[in-house]
C-alpha cells in the first residue's frame, strides 16, 4: 500500500494531492474503526465536542495523517533550502538552538505526535551537528520501510528498547554536544512515567528525558512543527526547561515534565487536529 501510495504521488502534480487527500482520508476514516473510536475519545476530552462537530474533527486528523505521509515523498532527500521553502517564515529558533549548544551539554528537544517530526528531526541538521532519534523501534514493515526512507548518516535512530544501552548512547551524544529527540508522549515503561493533569484528567507521561536532562546537563526544549497548509508548516517552541538542582531529584522531574506537557497542552488546543495518536490515550496511559 505504501510503496503505491509513494509510486502515484511522485507522478502527480502537486496541486492535485489536497484533493485525492481528501477522499482518501475518508476512507481511511471510515474503514479504521479502532482507531477513529480512539481518535474520538482523544478530541472528546481535548475539545468537549460531541456529535457532527466532533466526526468532522476526527475526519481532520485523518487529512493531517495523509499531509504526513506524503510528506515523506519530499522530506528525505530535500535540500536544506528545500525544507526552509516548506515553513511559512524561516524562523527556526535558531538562535536559542546555537545559545544552548554553546554551553557544550547538547540539547533535548522534547517532541510529541503532533505534526510533521520527521520534517523537525531534518530542520534540526541544519545546526551541523548530529541529531539522535531516540524511539521504540518496531519491526512493523510499514514502519521499517518509513525508517529507511529518512535514513541518513545525519540521523541516527537509538531504539529506546535497548535499554541502559540506549541510555547510555544518548548520554554519550549529549556529551559530544549533539542533540537528541525525544517523543514524550507516549509511555512504554510505566515504571519510568509520572502522572500529571492533561486537560482536566490524570494521564502518565515518560520521565526519560527529563532524566537525561538532569543526569547529562542538557537543556530539553519543547517543540513541534506544525501544518499551516498542504505540505506547509510552522515551527513552535517552548521555553527552554533547565535540569532541576533542589535536593529532590524526583519532584524536578515531575515539576520540568509539568511544563513541557503544559506547552504540549496549549498548541493541542490549537492544533488539536494534527495529534495522530491513534488509541485512547488517557485509558493507555492511565495512572496505575
Amino acid at each position: 500500500m505504501l510503496r503505491l501510495m509513494f509510486w502515484s504521488i511522485d507522478r502527480l502534480p502537486r496541486f492535485i494531492q489536497p484533493v485525492i487527500a481528501i477522499g482518501t482520508a475518508l476512507f481511511f476514516g471510515c474503514m479504521l474503526k479502532r482507531e477513529r473510536k480512539a481518535v474520538a475519545s482523544n478530541l472528546r476530552q481535548i475539545t468537549g465536542s460531541r456529535g457532527l462537530s466532533l466526526y468532522w474533527k476526527v475526519y481532520r486528523v485523518f487529512y493531517s495523517f495523509s499531509d504526513f505521509m506524503v510528506s515523506y515523498c519530499y522530506v528525505p532527500g530535500a535540500t536544506h533550502e528545500q525544507l526552509l521553502s516548506m515553513l511559512v517564515d524561516d524562523e527556526r529558533d535558531v538562535a536559542v538552538i546555537e545559545k544552548h549548544l554553546a554551553a557544550g551539554k547538547g540539547l533535548i528537544l522534547w517532541t510529541a505526535h503532533l505534526g510533521n517530526p520527521e520534517l523537525a528531526s531534518r530542520l534540526l541538521e541544519m545546526h551541523g551537528r548530529p541529531v539522535n532519534i531516540a524511539r521504540v523501534v518496531e519491526d512493523q514493515p510499514a514502519e521499517k520501510m518509513l525508517r529507511e526512507r529518512m535514513a541518513s548518516d545525519r540521523l541516527k535512530v537509538i531504539d529506546l528498547k535497548n535499554g541502559a544501552l540506549a541510555t547510555i548512547e544518548l548520554l554519550n551524544a549529549l556529551r559530544r554536544n549533539e542533540i537528541v529527540a525525544m517523543q514524550g508522549d507516549r509511555v512504554y515503561h510505566p515504571r519510568h512515567s509520572a502522572e500529571v493533569s492533561f486537560f482536566s484528567k490524570p494521564a502518565a507521561f515518560p520521565l526519560g528525558p527529563f532524566l537525561l536532562s538532569q543526569v547529562s546537563g542538557a537543556p530539553l526544549l519543547p517543540g513541534f512543527v506544525v501544518r499551516e497548509s498542504w505540505l506547509r508548516y510552522r515551527i513552535l517552541t517552548g521555553d527552554p526547561i533547565l535540569p532541576g538542582t533542589s535536593s529532590d531529584p524526583d519532584a524536578d522531574q515531575r515539576a520540568a515534565l509539568t511544563k513541557a506537557v503544559h506547552f504540549l497542552e496549549a498548541q493541542l488546543s490549537v492544533h488539536y487536529d494534527q495529534w495522530t495518536n491513534f488509541f485512547d490515550f488517557w485509558r493507555a496511559n492511565a495512572p496505575d
